[in-house]
C-alpha cells in the first residue's frame, strides 16, 4: 500500500512515518501463469512468445461504486467525480510517457488457489497432482485492497478429480479489452482512513504478468480530502500520479523483479531478472543502482564519472521514495509540497526503463532544478550546512523556496535529517496570488507586488526613512523574501519592477537598488527564465486562460513587457510574514555600501562618466562579495512548470519558524 499522507494543520507537529512498506506487504501479490503452461482453464488473454511492437501504455480505470448514487448523494458526490477526474488525466499523461509491449486478447486477470482451493493433490504420482481436489466453499472472488474485483476481469477455476479432466467451477470471464493496466477506484471513509486522518489516498500493486509487469492495481482515495476545497485538482492529480508510479512499478516489493532486457522491453528472449536493483554504499545509504537512472543522476549532478546509484530513502529494508535531500520536487520523493512544486523527472523515468518493462519517452520529462549542476557532493548531510548554497540554508530566517514561487523560511523535517532548506510560508507567502496582498490604499513601504507574475527575491528595499546606526549611517535590516513582478529579456536576463518605480534590469548573481528605494535586492543567479529543455522561454500566457491557470502553463515565467501593477496588486504581505520579520530583530546591517544602480542618474555622488563606471563595475564584485561574506543566503532557480493551484493543506515540522508550510507525505 503506497501512502499520500497530509499531516495534520498542526503547529510543531512531527513527520510521521511511512506506511508504505507495511502495507504492501499485507497485498498477495499474484502472478499470471507463463505462456504455454497447462492451465486449468481456457484463456483468451495469454501472450505468445516473440517481440512486438511497443504502444502507448492504456489504463483502465474502474471506479468500484454506484455513480448514480454518488451523484444523488450531495456534497458528498463531489469526492468520486474528483476522483475518476485526477485518475483519468494522470492516466492520460503517462500513456505519453510509458509504452509496453502488448497482450494478446482482453486481459484476464488470475484467482489466488489459497482463496479458491481448500487441498490439492499431494501424491506425486497422481496425474494432478499439485491441482485443486477440494474446493472452498467460503470463497467469494477476489478483491484487490478492499475493491472486489469484478469476475469478468478473472481467469476461471475448476476442481480437478484424482484422475481426469477437471470439473468447471468458474469459467473465464470476457475480460476487458485494449488494456494494458487495470486500475481499481475506491473512494471510501476506511479504516485506515479512520485510523490515519492524515492519509488523502493510498495505492498498491496487485497483480503482475507471467514477465512480472504490473497488471493491477487499487487506489483509494479517503473521501474527506476529496470533499474538502484545501486539494486543488492539480494536487490531486499529482497526488495520483505518484501513486500510479507506485503501482506500475517504483516499488520497494517490486525492485526486485525488475528485468535486464539489452533489446528493449518488446523482446521477451534476452531478459533476464536483474541481479542488482538496490544496494548500500560504504556511508550506509541506500541506493537504487540501475545504469539509466544513475547515468540521469550523474548528467544532472553535471558530473561525468558515473555515481554508483540514485539514493533512496530510509525508510527500512525496502524503500520507495528517491531521497528527499538529493531529488527534492521529485513526483517520487516522500514528500508532496504542492502541485507546482512537483516535476514528473527525467531520474524518476530512467528508473522505468531500466524496469525492463517499459519504452520510456524521456523527452516528457520535466526538468529537476533542485541540485542541478552540484556535483557528487550535494545533497549529504555532511555538506548541506557547509558554506553558501543556493538550495540549503542555515538558521531560522526568511527567504525564498528555491523556485521563487513562495516566500520561505529556513527550516528542516525528519526526511532531511539535520539539512535546511526554504519551506514556503503557510498563510499568504505565496508570491503569485494577488490576495496575498494587503488591501488598496494600505501602506506599502517595501513595495510588494503579488501577481500571477511576481517571484519571490531577497531584498530589504524600502521607502520609509531609516533609523541611524552607533556610526550615523543608515541602519539597514536583514535581507528577506519579498514579493515582486518580473520578466524575461532575452538570453535568460529579466527585470524587476518594485511597486512605483520602473522596471529595472536584474542581472543573475547581481545586487542592485531600486530607483527611489533604500536598500538592495538580490538578482537569484538560477533560472527565473529558462524554459524546459528543448523549448522557447514563455513570457506570456495563452489569452484564454485566467491568471492562475497561467501559472500551471508557463515555463519561464514572466509577463509581457510594460506590464505595470494596477493598486490592487501594490499590497503589504501578510500578517504572518510581517510577525516573522520581527522575530529575527529586524537591526542589520547590509554588507553591500557601493552603488548598484543601473542608473547612473539615481547614484548618490556627483562622478564623472568614467570614474561611475569604474565604480559601477567595482561595486558589483565587492559588494556581492561583501553580502555573502556575511553569510547571507543564496537563493535558487525558479521552476520550469507552474501549477495554477495550491491548497491550503500545509503544516508546521517543527516549533521554529511558526509562519512555514509543512510538507505532505507521499507514499
Amino acid at each position: 500500500m503506497l501512502l499520500l499522507l497530509l499531516l495534520p494543520l498542526l503547529l510543531g507537529a512531527a513527520a510521521r512515518p511511512c506506511l508504505h512498506g507495511q502495507a504492501q506487504e499485507s497485498v498477495r501479490l499474484l502472478r499470471a501463469p507463463v505462456p504455454g503452461r497447462p492451465r486449468d482453464t481456457r484463456s483468451a488473454s495469454l501472450t505468445p512468445p516473440g517481440p512486438r511492437d511497443p504502444h502507448p501504455l492504456r489504463i483502465h480505470a474502474c471506479y468500484l461504486g454506484d455513480l448514480a448514487s454518488d451523484r444523488a448523494g450531495g456534497p458528498q458526490a463531489r469526492g468520486p467525480a474528483r476522483a475518476l477526474a485526477a485518475v483519468r488525466e494522470a492516466a492520460q499523461r503517462l500513456q505519453g510517457v510509458l509504452a509496453v509491449s502488448p497482450g494478446q486478447g482482453p486481459l484476464l486477470l488470475s484467482r489466488d488457489p489459497a482463496q479458491y482451493c481448500r487441498a490439492v493433490w499431494g501424491d506425486p504420482e497422481t496425474p494432478n497432482f499439485h491441482r485443486c481436489s477440494l474446493l472452498n466453499p467460503t470463497y467469494k472472488g477476489e478483491s484487490c485492497l478492499g475493491a472486489k474485483i469484478p469476475d469478468a476481469h478473472l481467469r476461471g477455476f475448476a476442481l480437478w478429480p484424482e484422475e481426469g479432466p477437471p470439473q468447471l467451477a468458474q469459467s473465464d470471464g470476457p475480460g476487458v479489452p485494449d488494456t494494458d493496466f487495470l486500475l481499481y477506484v475506491r473512494v471510501a471513509y476506511t479504516l485506515k482512513c479512520h485510523q490515519e486522518p492524515s492519509v488523502i489516498a493510498y495505492a498498491a500493486c496487485c497483480q503482475l504478468d507471467s514477465d512480472d509487469r504490473p497488471l493491477a492495481g487499487t487506489i483509494v482515495f479517503c473521501a474527506p480530502h476529496l470533499t474538502s476545497a484545501r486539494l486543488s485538482h492539480r494536487d490531486i492529480v499529482m497526488a495520483t500520479l505518484h501513486e500510479l508510479l507506485h503501482a506500475l512499478g517504483f516499488s520497494g516489493r517490486l525492485f526486485r523483479k525488475w528485468r535486464d532486457c539489452p533489446s528493449g522491453p518488446s523482446a521477451r528472449e534476452g531478459c533476464s531478472t536483474r541481479r542488482q536493483v538496490t544496494r548500500r554504499d560504504e556511508r550506509g545509504q541506500l541506493l537504487l543502482s540501475t545504469p539509466a537512472a544513475s547515468r540521469t543522476l550523474a548528467r544532472h549532478l553535471g558530473v561525468r564519472e558515473l555515481p554508483l546509484g540514485v539514493p533512496l530513502e530510509e525508510e527500512g529494508p525496502l524503500s520507495s521514495h528517491w531521497e528527499a535531500r538529493l531529488l527534492q520536487g521529485s513526483i517520487m520523493t516522500a514528500t508532496f509540497d504542492g502541485a507546482q512544486r512537483t516535476r514528473l523527472d527525467p531520474i524518476t523515468l530512467a528508473a522505468f526503463q531500466d524496469s525492463g518493462w517499459y519504452q520510456v519517452n524521456h523527452s516528457a520529462a520535466e526538468e529537476l532544478l533542485w541540485g542541478q549542476g552540484t556535483g557528487l557532493e550535494f545533497g549529504l548531510v555532511a555538506t548541506c550546512g557547509t558554506g553558501p548554497s543556493d538550495y540549503f540554508c542555515t538558521g531560522s530566517g526568511l527567504g525564498c523556496h528555491y523556485l521563487h514561487l513562495d516566500k520561505g523560511r529556513c527550516s528542516s523535517d525528519p526526511l532531511l535529517e539535520g539539512c535546511r532548506m526554504y519551506k514556503p510560508l503557510a498563510n499568504g507567502g505565496e508570491c503569485w496570488k494577488t490576495e496575498n496582498g494587503f488591501p488598496a490604499g494600505a501602506q506599502n513601504p517595501h513595495g510588494e507586488i503579488h501577481h500571477w507574475q511576481s517571484r519571490c527575491f531577497l531584498a530589504n528595499v524600502t521607502s520609509q526613512r531609516l533609523p541611524e546606526d552607533e556610526a550615523g549611517g543608515p541602519k539597514e535590516a536583514l535581507p528577506i523574501g519579498r514579493c515582486y513582478l518580473h520578466q524575461c529579456k532575452e538570453h535568460g536576463a529579466y527585470e524587476v519592477q518594485v511597486a512605483g518605480a520602473p522596471w529595472t534590469p536584474c542581472l543573475p548573481g547581481q545586487v542592485i537598488q531600486i530607483p527611489g528605494y533604500d536598500g538592495l535586492l538580490v538578482c537569484p543567479r538560477g533560472r527565473l527564465c529558462r524554459s524546459n529543455a528543448g523549448t522557447k522561454a514563455v513570457t506570456a500566457a495563452p489569452a484564454h486562460l485566467p491568471p492562475q491557470d497561467r501559472l500551471w502553463e508557463l515555463s519561464g515565467l514572466a509577463g509581457p513587457p510594460g506590464l505595470s501593477p494596477g493598486k490592487e496588486e501594490r499590497r503589504e504581505p501578510s500578517t504572518t510574514v510581517r510577525q516573522a520579520v520581527a522575530s529575527t530583530g529586524g537591526a542589520g546591517r547590509l554588507l553591500a555600501t557601493l552603488d548598484h544602480d543601473h542608473n547612473p542618474a539615481m547614484t548618490h555622488r556627483a562622478l564623472s562618466t568614467g570614474l561611475c563606471l569604474t565604480l559601477l563595475v567595482l561595486a558589483g564584485a565587492l559588494g556581492t562579495m561583501a553580502y555573502w561574506e556575511r553569510g547571507a543566503p543564496r537563493v535558487g532557480p525558479s521552476p520550469p512548470n507552474h501549477s495554477p493551484e495550491l491548497p491550503d493543506t500545509k503544516i508546521q515540522v517543527e516549533d521554529e519558524g511558526r509562519g512555514d508550510a509543512a510538507q505532505s507525505r507521499m507514499g
